[in-house]
């Protein structure tokens, strides 16, 4: 019997451990000589993943401050958000790099953007 009753406490913890949405864009990016578009991946306010044809120099480990620039149909300005860097993949026509959100000069603009990305249809 009492396997069927950890079973039960193990179901009971993985619903309280659901992650919290996830939402894709494309926007303006600068960071550390890095200035253009980006797909920036599974945001949320823990962090994001940031993927562009162009290499960044980013370093694991490494704290930067990362401006954003919405895409124009959220209305929302530019915005800083400090970020660090948790790992970089880099290869000929691709890099990426994985940012964990380590703080925000601007923590509510963050917020409205995740709002905006949230209201859009999915496709």
């Amino acid at each position: 019997m009492a396997f069927f009753k950890k079973k039960k406490e193990e179901e009971n913890k993985d619903e309280a451990v659901q992650r919290a949405p996830r939402y894709d864009s494309v926007a303006g990016v600068r960071i550390n000589g890095f200035d253009g578009q980006a797909l920036l991946k599974n945001i949320s306010l823990g962090g994001f993943c940031m993927q562009s044809k162009t290499f960044a120099a980013l370093v694991s480990g490494e704290k930067y401050i990362m401006k954003i620039s919405p895409e124009k149909p959220s209305g929302l300005g530019a915005f800083d958000v400090e970020v660090e860097v948790r790992w970089v993949r880099s290869e000929v026509s691709r890099f990426e790099a994985g940012l964990l959100i380590a703080g925000s000069p601007s923590v509510r603009e963050m917020e409205k953007y995740i709002a905006y990305l949230a209201s859009r249809p999915r496709g």
